[in-house]
């Protein structure tokens, strides 16, 4: 994976966070997956937690790392 497919994924990303992504190994399935848990849109079904694991885990804490709470629960759209 390319430092340019993965800012195609995630979006605006800064460099440190690029570079430990792209240094963990993960696949562009691990990324896609881990973005769409940071964002409240993942695929699984039902709404208990679920167990991370390996690759899609180390993304979504590079991807969360800094972030509050608050930025990390979905909003609700009026």
């Amino acid at each position: 994976m390319t430092g340019e497919q993965l800012k195609q994924i995630v979006g605006s990303i800064d460099e440190q966070k690029l570079a430990a992504i792209l240094a963990s190994g993960a696949r562009i399935e691990d990324v896609v997956e881990a973005k769409a848990l940071a964002n409240g849109k993942s695929d699984v079904v039902g709404q208990g937690e679920q167990v991370i694991r390996g690759p899609v885990k180390e993304v979504l804490i590079i991807l969360t790392a800094g972030k509050s709470d608050h930025d990390l629960i979905p909003q609700q759209q009026t």
